[in-house]
């Protein structure tokens, strides 16, 4: 290995150590409670060594975001392979969806941080107008529209299992691929945060959260599932 190979080696280990400590401060801190200098201390580095690689608090949460919302989608398609019938792919898509919000809450907690406004990160015509050595800013809105692309890459698997379930009949003809997938969305998303006071309406009738899911998983397959025979 060369010296130069040798060093972009170190140096990917460094950012990913500086990403690792920052996304351990953030899950048990939350983002408005953590400063530089907590990472700096974190990661062991001095505070001018870690703004060699993130220029700002900002740059680090987005690292953070793109990284769980990457697993995210990593965990959907190895959930959804050729052999699975549309209906089959749909149940897997929630499936691995629902095991991602149990294995990975904090990545939940922080993507809905994200999404809550908090951040407005630049559209890319108003990007093209900035200074160009506005890296910073540059960063933040590359990792935005990451996030942007693997959420519509989300999309297009559920919107497709349900076209491919339509087409061989496992799922109703009569309902439209794209208004039941941002249905099927909006339900997935609901079941990573249910309100406490729903939680808590919930276990005084003896049912968990595991159970909330798999009930809810047996109304949605009433509400797509193709039944030939009574139509």
């Amino acid at each position: 290995m060369s010296i130069l190979q040798r060093r972009e080696r170190e140096k990917k280990k460094r950012r990913q150590d500086i990403i690792n400590a920052a996304e351990k401060l953030f899950f048990s801190k939350g983002y408005d409670n953590v400063s530089m200098n907590d990472i700096a201390r974190e990661v062991e580095l001095s505070k001018a060594t870690l703004y060699l690689y993130f220029q700002n608090k900002e740059t680090l949460f987005f690292a953070i975001v793109v990284k769980g919302t990457r697993l995210l989608n990593s965990m959907i398609r190895d959930n959804i392979n050729d052999n699975l019938n549309g209906l089959e792919k749909v149940d897997g898509y929630r499936n691995a969806y629902y095991d991602f919000t149990k294995k990975y809450p904090d990545y939940i907690h922080i993507y809905n941080y994200f999404q809550s406004g908090r951040f407005s990160p630049p559209q890319s015509d108003i990007l093209k107008s900035q200074k160009e050595d506005d890296s910073s800013l540059s960063y933040v809105s590359e990792c935005a529209e990451e996030v942007l692309k693997l959420r519509n890459e989300r999309f297009f698997i559920l919107q497709t299992s349900i076209e491919e379930g339509i087409a061989d009949g496992t799922i109703r003809p009569d309902i439209d691929p794209v208004e039941t997938a941002i249905l099927l969305s909006a339900i997935s998303k609901s079941l990573s945060h249910i309100p406490s006071d729903h939680e808590r309406l919930l276990q005084k009738r003896g049912i968990g959260h595991d159970q909330y899911f798999q009930d809810v998983s047996e109304f949605i397959l009433l509400m797509i599932k193709n039944n030939p025979e009574t139509s």
